[in-house]
């Protein structure tokens, strides 16, 4: 009820965050965690390795203000492979939000205009 109509204003600006440093796009190695704590009913996102960083994800570095993240689904110490999670990146003055660090991978041949980036997460809560 929330997401819908605030796409529908143009207020999500979205990007893919799948492709990790170490593992392209070998989905069943991805790295990245969402580690459910029942005690507060949410995901705690990490990337725990420089390989598990998210690497050329279109618009994240700049642009984008909501990620779909591809992790890990880990409960009780168990894995349960990979999920999709919405992550909100940026509050509604475009800052990023606690825990998440954004960089730009810099100019790319022929495409200069395209905005890649990477991504880290650090114990980032998400309902």
């Amino acid at each position: 009820a929330v997401w819908g109509p605030r796409a529908a204003r143009m207020g999500i600006v979205g990007t893919y965050a799948q492709t990790e440093l170490g593992h392209g796009s070998n989905v069943r190695g991805l790295q990245t965690t969402a580690t459910f704590d029942p005690a507060t009913d949410s995901f705690v996102l990490n990337t725990p390795s420089l390989t598990s960083l998210k690497w050329w994800p279109g618009g994240m570095a700049k642009l984008a203000t909501h990620a779909v993240l591809y992790a890990q689904l880990v409960t009780k110490g168990k894995s349960h492979g990979v999920h999709a999670f919405l992550l909100q990146l940026r509050d509604e003055n475009h800052g990023i939000l606690p825990g998440i660090e954004l960089a730009e991978l810099g100019p790319k041949m022929g495409d200069h205009s395209h905005d890649s980036g990477c991504m880290r997460l650090r114990d980032v809560r998400i309902p």
